[in-house]
């Protein structure tokens, strides 16, 4: 099955919104998410924390800020820290491209 995702609003999280990856729940899988960010768009890894039940990787470019979260009860999303209208379409889109690579590459187009 393609990988898709699924854009909501975290009421938790001050009303953030968050990617949430479908068809892609892998420990490991922001990973190679991340690797295509820096191959497609030249992206940054500022930082990767590694929690016990949860993964985040922060990634940049110029003032632009995502994190990739896997969390064992949610799986994969990714979400723009400053949550800016445009940021946001920005990620959207970004986002669109690169899963269109994987799943190019993981032969589900």
């Amino acid at each position: 099955m393609a990988v898709t995702y699924q854009k909501s609003i975290d009421a938790e999280n001050g009303n953030s919104i968050r990617f949430l990856l479908i068809n892609f729940d892998y420990i490991d899988g922001n990973e190679y998410l991340v690797k295509l960010f820096v191959e497609e768009y030249g992206f940054i890894v500022q930082e990767k924390i590694d929690g016990l039940w949860y993964h985040i990787i922060r990634v940049s470019l110029g003032s632009t800020i995502y994190e990739l979260l896997w969390h064992e009860d949610t799986g994969n999303e990714i979400y723009c820290i400053d949550q800016t209208e445009k940021g946001n379409e920005m990620l959207q889109q970004r986002l669109e491209k690169i899963l269109c690579i994987l799943n190019s590459r993981m032969n589900f187009s």
